[in-house]
This record gives structure tokens, sequence and C-alpha cells, in this order.
């Protein structure tokens, strides 16, 4: 028999950071935890090995039946022979995985491994798992294959999706940085906020919680007390060629995908990612029945936007990815992509098109100036009086824009684009936005910000606009007013509204606008890690008092043993010093004495419990 007492003893000789590793794989109510044997007992509960075990490939639940009678590894890959089966891992490796979720105990020495009495309960309890059945069961054959021809086909009905999900999450990335997306307290995001995404992105609103768990595995987006917002990595992201980009996203996808689905993947990658792959995962995880069409829904559907496969249809990138990786999917990908194109088609109406994926960083350069009405592969953009102020901002001028402009331009620079960056060039910088020192003289005590104007008539505007009374302002003079707000606050309010703003320094200098900032949610307080708060306290008490950490340890020892009827080895030290053992089978623990009965001569025997240096289990 192996019971919780040899799983609870090797709970206890576990290091602390192993132990947590180990422990985070598993199913556990860490409140419920007091010492090793409430964790073995927690380890051991129905419901928590019923969640382990469906996630067990075939030859781990072959070994768990087959180290029921404790066996070294070698006995064990014997007592599994069977015909050459390519589909099962190796022996060894599903050993050490038992190992380390505590579903297989090892001996002292570690040379025998046995599956706990509870395990094998579990197993009895599944016709599916039954050692005949498992053995028995053969791998779904394969009726179909893709051939090369074939292959070529759905290369290019997943390419413009190659290219899609790179923009889509970029107009994610760009939807996020003006403005954060709510969280709500029980997770997800707050179907507003789904919607906005989903329109920046023109993506369906039930793709957009697949794409942003792309984004944020990739590292270009996370949660704060705001919200989901980009990270610091976006703007390089940004930057980079469309490969590359799509490189990032892939390569972290596959890093973040559940360990079962890699396996099967590695072995039934060329097949369609289908029925196909349903059957050979279900055979692969007999017990996994509640969690496979979920995960491999799951799965598919972000193969699908990833451009991995078309109709449930692997690609040869997919292929390139699962067998050499994502470099040699990159390569694979930058062949089927289109180049990036340095030319576009300015408009009489403003706006420009396209005819392919403009390079990013003309890309950037051109969203400073204009709004998209239309991503893809054929892009359509439209320029803005809105946008030409803000590029003046950021320190173009004219003649940049201009030259800009003609530079990217296939047909030239229509006149009416022309007379915009002209008229936008000279309405620039109409009222200016500065700080006030409080207390400065000829100011009011509470003005903190100044506007100036060229002409009294701009300043009668801001007077009479109902849009700007939250910001309280007050006359000075005929080409001032003030405000008690603050500089960024009236900048953005003036901007909001299209006026034609720009922001001085304290010496004078126009700079860059401000970024927008917005209201600060209460930052949340740290989820309580219990499973960690769990294993550093039974650490402490196992690095206590040597002599009272052990007499307790004994005294629980035999209480699991009373338990569970279990027969254990019980060493005993003598008047003289000298160490006897005992086979028992421990009946009860009270005033001192640990009451018994004695395996070989089969009689009741009481001991004195001070005398009982140790207690291991009888296998």
């Amino acid at each position: 028999m192996t019971s919780a007492l040899d799983l609870a003893g090797v709970l206890r000789s576990a290091p602390t950071d192993d132990l947590l590793r180990r422990l985070s794989a598993r199913q556990l109510r860490p409140s419920t935890v007091h010492d090793a044997f409430d964790l073995a007992d927690s380890l051991l509960e129905p419901a928590s090995v019923r969640d382990v075990l469906s996630r067990l490939d075939r030859t781990e639940l072959r070994l768990l039946q087959a180290a029921r009678e404790p066996a070294d590894t070698a006995t064990l890959a014997e007592r599994l022979a069977s015909p050459a089966d390519d589909a099962l891992s190796p022996v060894e490796t599903a050993v050490a995985h038992l190992l380390d979720l505590f579903l297989l105990v090892p001996s002292t020495d570690g040379r025998i491994v046995a599956t706990p009495d509870a395990v094998g309960e579990r197993l009895d309890d599944d016709p599916l798992l039954s050692a005949e059945r498992l053995a028995d069961e053969r791998p779904p054959v394969v009726l179909e294959a893709v051939d090369d021809i074939d292959r070529e086909a759905v290369d290019a009905r997943s390419s413009e999706r190659l290219y899609a999900i790179v923009i889509e999450v970029a107009e994610i990335l760009r939807a996020l940085e003006q403005s954060p997306a709510r969280e709500l307290a029980k997770g997800g995001l707050a179907l507003p906020e789904t919607r906005r995404l989903a329109e920046a992105a023109r993506i369906d609103v039930d793709d957009v919680s697949t794409l942003l768990g792309i984004t944020t595995r990739a590292g270009l987006a996370r949660t704060s007390p705001d919200g989901w917002v980009v990270t610091a990595e976006a703007n390089a992201w940004l930057a980079s060629s469309w490969p590359d980009r799509w490189e990032a996203l892939t390569s972290s996808w596959l890093d973040s995908l559940p360990l079962e689905i890699v396996a099967v993947l590695r072995q039934r990658v060329e097949t369609s990612w289908g029925e196909p792959l349903r059957e050979f995962t279900l055979w692969s995880y007999p017990a996994g029945a509640a969690w496979v069409p979920e995960r491999l829904a799951a799965f598919s559907r972000s193969a699908e936007l990833l451009g991995l496969s078309s109709g449930g249809v692997p690609t040869s990138a997919a292929l390139a990815l699962f067998r050499e990786g994502a470099g040699a999917a990159r390569s694979r990908v930058a062949e089927l992509l289109p180049e990036a194109v340095e030319q576009v088609y300015l408009q009489h109406d403003l706006t420009v098109v396209s005819p392919g994926p403009l390079s990013p960083a003309l890309d950037a350069r051109l969203r400073v100036i204009a709004v998209v009405e239309s991503a893809g592969l054929a892009a359509t953009y439209r320029i803005t009086e809105g946008g030409v102020q803000r590029a003046l901002s950021e320190g173009e001028t004219a003649d940049t824009l201009r030259a800009f402009l003609a530079e990217i331009s296939a047909t030239g620079i229509p006149q009416p684009l022309d007379y915009l960056v002209q008229q936008s060039a000279e309405r620039h910088g109409r009222y200016r936005v500065s700080g006030v020192e409080p207390g400065t003289p000829g100011f009011p005590a509470d003005a903190v910000t100044l506007v100036e104007a060229d002409e009294h008539t701009s300043i009668d505007t801001l007077e009479v606009d109902h849009a700007l009374s939250p910001l309280a302002l007050r006359r000075l003079d005929g080409l001032r007013i003030v405000s008690r707000f603050e500089r960024d606050t009236v900048f953005w309010a003036l901007s909001d509204e299209r006026y034609p703003v720009v922001v001085l320094d304290e010496t004078g200098i126009s700079v860059t606008p401000p970024v927008r900032r917005r209201p600060r949610r209460p930052v949340p307080a740290p989820a309580r890690d219990q499973l960690r708060e769990m294993v550093e306290r039974l650490s402490a008490e196992n690095e206590g008092s040597t002599e009272t950490t052990d007499r307790a340890w004994i005294a629980r020892q035999l209480d699991a043993a009373v338990k569970g009827r279990l027969t254990v080895t019980i060493s005993i030290e003598q008047p003289d010093g000298t160490t006897s053992s005992l086979e028992m089978e421990p009946t009860g623990v009270g005033g001192g004495r640990l009451r018994g009965r004695d395996k070989k001569s089969d009689v009741e025997r009481t001991l004195p419990l001070s005398h009982v240096v140790a207690v291991s289990s009888s296998r």
C-alpha cells in the first residue's frame, strides 16, 4: 500500500521553491492545509486527482496502472511493453512527470516508485482508464494528407490573414494608446470597450478577446490601474517590418500554448486541425473529454487569425513553426507577404490610397496628418486639418510636409491638399497656452494658465464658446485670458474643440504637445498568493526546533497510520541506547502511549510514545 503517509514524507523533504513549482500544477485548497499530512490528503482528494488525471497522456496513465505494484523504471517499461507505438511518450520522461505531480511516490533510495492507493481508486472509477483498455486502444488512423499542391492553395488562402493579423493588432494598440480599455472587476473587457476595439481593428466583437490575448502575450499590452494599456515595447514593434511583427506575435503565441496541445501537434501537425486532431487528442488524453474540445477550439481560432491555417488545414508556415521554430516560419511568411510600397496616390478629396502595405516608417508618419479610413493590403487614409496642426505642433513646417507628401506621392500634390497645408500653417499657433506661477503680479491669485492670441476676435471667440465654460476662463485684456486649471488641461480642451493651439514652455518656445492625462483609478490591492503562503508556512514549521518538530512529525505519522489502518515499521529506542524495529498496525495514540497489533506475533502491544524515534511505511 502507498498512502498519504508516504506522500507526506516526500512533501516534507521537498525544497521550498521546488515544492511551490510542482504544486502550481495541481488543484488545491491551500487554506485547509496546515502541515504535510494535510497537504498529502488534499493532493489525494478525489476532485484533485480527477483533475490531474484529465491532463495525463496515455503513457502516463498506463504507468500509473503499472506502478500500483511498486517497481523501478526498467520494470515499468517492461510492463508497458506492447507492439511498437510511436504515439507513446518515453517511459523515463513520463515517470519524471508523474513524480513531479506527486502521482508517483518514490522509495527512500529513489529507485522504486509506486502509485498511491487513492490515485488507483480514481483510475478504477473510470472504465476508460482500465489497464486493458489503455493498452489495447490503437491511435486513430490518419485518413487524409495534404500534398504539396494543396498546401500551396492553403498558403494562398491564408496569405491575407498573415497581413491582416498584424494590421489588427496595430490598430488595437493605437486604440489603447489613445484611451486605455476599462477592465471589469471580475476580469475581461467591458462590452463598450470591446466594441470600441472591434471597431478600431475592424474585426468581429467575438475575436477581440483572442486578439487582445495574442497582443498581451507578445508583451505589447498589459493591464494597469487605468485598464488595458500599451507597453514600452509596442513602439518598437510598430516600427518593425511586417514579417518581424508577425514573428513576434506567433512565437509568443506558440510559447503560451498548453503543453498538451503542443504534444499532439508535434505528432500530427500535418493533418487537418479539425476532427482528425480532436480524435487523436482524445486518444492521447483518455480522461481529457472535459477540456479537449474547448482548448482545441481556442487553438484553432487563434491559428486561423494568425494565418497558420485555413479551413482547419495547416499552412507551410505552420509546419515550419512546429518543426523548426518561429525563425523558419518567418522566412516562409516573408515569401508570402507582399513587398512594402514606398509611394501612394494623393487624391483631390484629401484621401490617400496605398496600393499595397506601406513601410512602417511611412505609415507612422502619414498617420500623424491623416486618419485611417480603411486598413488592409490597400489602405485608405484621409488628411485632416487637425492632423496637419498636430504635425506642425510636433515640429513639422509647411515646407517639410510638402516635401514629405511630394516624396511619397506617385501623382504629385493636389491643389486642395497644398492649400490645406498652407492655410493650416498660417493658422498654426493662433492660440498660445503657457503656465503662470501662482501669485504673479498682474494675474488673479488662482490663475495658473495663460492663453494668448494676436487678435481681439480670437479671445472673443473663447469667451463665448460654451464648450469651454468648464475652464472658467477670465479675460485679462484684449489679447489674453487666464484659467485656474493646469496648462495641459487647457491645451487639450482647446485642441478638442479644434482651435489652432500650441504649448509654450517657460521661455516662450513652442514645444511638443503634452501627453493627455487621464483620471487614475485606485490601485487594487495585490491578490494574495495563497499557494506561496501555504508553502512558506510549511517550510517555517519544518525549520523550527528539531526535537519538537520531529516529535510532532512522529505523532502525525502515527495518527495517519491509525486513520488509514496502515502497517508501519516503528523504530524504538531501548534503555541501553540501541534501536529495535517493530512492524505494527497502530490502533490508537493517547496518554503518551501507542497501542497497536504486532504483525509478526499477532498480539496487541502498548509502547511509550517517547521511545518511538521513527516511523516508516511498510511496503
